[in-house]
Order: structure tokens, then C-alpha cells, then sequence
């Protein structure tokens, strides 16, 4: 698993819609942040990276929409997402970066403005 580069921050996004923002350092790891043992990377940008529970399917996980949501302004077709996701900063040689505050909220208004621009009828 990398080490953290620079403190930061991390945005967890729960299955019920609820998110918070993490302090993210050194002592900080995906396995952490999630309470899992196993966790899976998703690469979503050269700055971003979604991790997961690499066992919620088979732990039967709820199917995280937010998440999923979030993940769709990122890939056409994204697959479902079960448990807790937190998202990250990316990797440099093997260092694991933090998010900036304003790449967290960025994501939080990603998600809550995500019908924003949807083409409405016209009167």
C-alpha cells in the first residue's frame, strides 16, 4: 500500500447519502479509513482514486448510490459500488496523496448538483 506523501484529506461516502471529510496523514490508510482488511482501488482521474471493500459484495454490503452517482461523472458505464467508499488523492512514485479541502467539496457539489443541468421543458 503507498505511504502518504502530504496530509490532506479524504472523503468518506456512506451508503445511506451521509459524507464526512477526513483528516487524511501519515498514520492513514484505505484499510482505515474503510475498516476493511481487503480494499480495492478504482482510478478516476490522474488526482483521484475511489477505494472499497474489496469483500463488500460477498459480506453483503448495501450498494452505495452516492458513491455510484459520484463514480458515473467519472466512467460511462460504472459498476455498482457496495459499503463505504472513500475517495482520495492519486499516487506519486508509490506515495499516496491527500485530497484538498477543496477537491473534497468539489466532489460533495459534484453530487448535489448532479441533475443540475438537466434540460427541462420549455413554456
Amino acid at each position: 500500500m503507498p505511504t502518504l506523501l502530504q496530509n490532506g484529506y479524504a472523503l468518506r461516502v456512506e451508503p445511506t447519502g451521509g459524507f464526512r471529510l477526513l483528516d487524511w496523514d501519515a498514520d492513514t490508510c484505505p484499510q482505515d479509513a474503510l475498516g476493511a482488511d481487503q480494499v480495492r482501488s478504482v482510478d478516476l482521474t490522474t488526482q483521484l482514486i475511489m477505494w472499497t471493500d474489496e469483500l463488500a459484495v460477498p459480506l453483503g454490503l448495501p450498494a452505495n448510490a452516492p458513491a455510484r452517482q459520484l463514480l458515473h461523472a467519472y466512467q460511462a458505464n460504472p459498476t455498482p459500488v457496495c459499503g463505504v467508499a472513500v475517495f482520495t488523492g492519486s499516487t506519486r512514485a508509490g506515495a499516496l496523496l491527500g485530497l484538498t479541502e477543496d477537491q473534497a467539496l468539489m466532489l460533495v457539489d459534484r453530487y448535489f448538483n448532479r441533475h443540475r443541468d438537466v434540460p427541462r421543458p420549455r413554456r
